[in-house]
């Protein structure tokens, strides 16, 4: 590929110059948000760590008033996350460097800095992190092993219960010998040491399970390639999910739609102390929280907009393996056949 046609190139449908994924991903994400019956991964984490931070998100994003979050931070993850993924299919750094370039939503020359010094996170860090992750690729992985059968694919699922879930999926492999698949999540972070118990029992790589499922497989393994910004190195771990895992997962999920039902009959969602302060930061609704959502928003938590069916879901964003909670513990029963 040419310069000229390097520039004309589209990448994941982006228009050059725009950063339009990271904006159109940020749309579609507020819109979901605005829904009180569907949660996503984040949003789901959310919940765990403060009831009262995850309803006043969704209130602030059904009134239209839910800021653009526009930090070098979040612009590294997702220039990063877009160049491997491309990197993955492509084997080609020039192609990763430009995605990379597309998914960046700030001034190419931005960085922040924490107490007088910058945290790794700029635009020409990102690149680096790909020239990085290529000899990463080709002396510390099997990637060369597998194929990418799909990027960014979005999952939804109706728990029959008048809750439904959407997530999206960075990359499914699958094994160019055995035909084994692989979910494999591509991560950023600042710590220096990146512990495998950061990611072993997330939710995340469970909720995906479905689209394992829709290919006849049980068990199967969930891959994250994770780049510390602070040693400017890639580690990898890798962890097998078992039927059982999934089984408990939905269970789980059912028990928190419950929760959240309770929450919304009572008018009431509890705050925790520990998530006044993450991330470095104050949490934005700090001090704010007490007020009643009638107040703040002249309405309540029940009167949010509500997802009727996965075509809802459709008409926001393009969904490429729905399913619902019957068909989960069908093929659960079927896998332990």
């Amino acid at each position: 590929m040419n310069f000229d046609e390097l520039m004309d190139a589209s990448v994941t449908g982006i228009t050059p110059g725009t950063g339009s994924s990271v904006s159109a991903f940020q749309d579609v994400y507020n819109k979901l948000g605005a829904h009180g019956n569907l949660r996503t991964f984040s949003t789901s984490e959310n919940f765990h760590r403060c009831p009262r931070k995850y309803a006043l998100s969704k209130m602030q994003a059904a009134s239209g008033d839910n800021p653009r979050l526009n930090t070098t931070t979040f612009a590294f993850g997702h220039a990063v996350g877009a160049g491997v993924a491309k990197f993955d299919q492509t084997q080609d750094l020039r192609q990763a460097v430009w995605a990379a370039f597309l998914a960046w939503d700030m001034d190419l020359f931005s960085d922040e800095r924490k107490q007088g010094r910058r945290n790794g996170k700029s635009f020409h860090e990102a690149i680096w992190a790909l020239y990085v992750y290529k000899t990463f690729v080709e002396e510390e992985t099997d990637l060369s092993d597998y194929e990418v059968v799909g990027a960014e694919q979005t999952v939804a699922i109706d728990f029959g219960d008048g809750h439904y879930f959407s997530g999206h999926i960075d990359e499914l492999l699958r094994n160019k010998f055995t035909g084994a698949y692989r979910v494999k999540e591509n991560k950023t972070t600042g710590l220096s040491n990146i512990d495998p118990a950061l990611y072993s029992n997330s939710d995340q790589g469970l909720g995906y399970s479905i689209v394992i499922d829709s290919f006849g497989a049980a068990d199967y393994e969930v891959m994250y390639t994770i780049y510390s910004s602070t040693e400017q190195r890639w580690a990898t771990f890798s962890f097998i999910k078992q039927t059982f895992k999934k089984a408990e997962w939905i269970q789980d999920q059912l028990l928190i739609n419950q929760q959240i039902d309770t929450y919304s009959e009572l008018k009431f969602f509890p705050k925790r102390g520990g998530a006044c302060f993450s991330y470095m930061r104050r949490c934005e609704y700090y001090e704010t929280c007490d007020t009643s959502f009638k107040s703040l928003f002249a309405s309540e938590f029940a009167d949010l907009p509500k997802i009727r069916n996965i075509q809802d879901i459709s008409d926001i964003e393009f969904v490429d393996y729905p399913t619902s909670l019957q068909e989960l513990v069908d093929r659960q029963k079927e896998s332990l056949k």
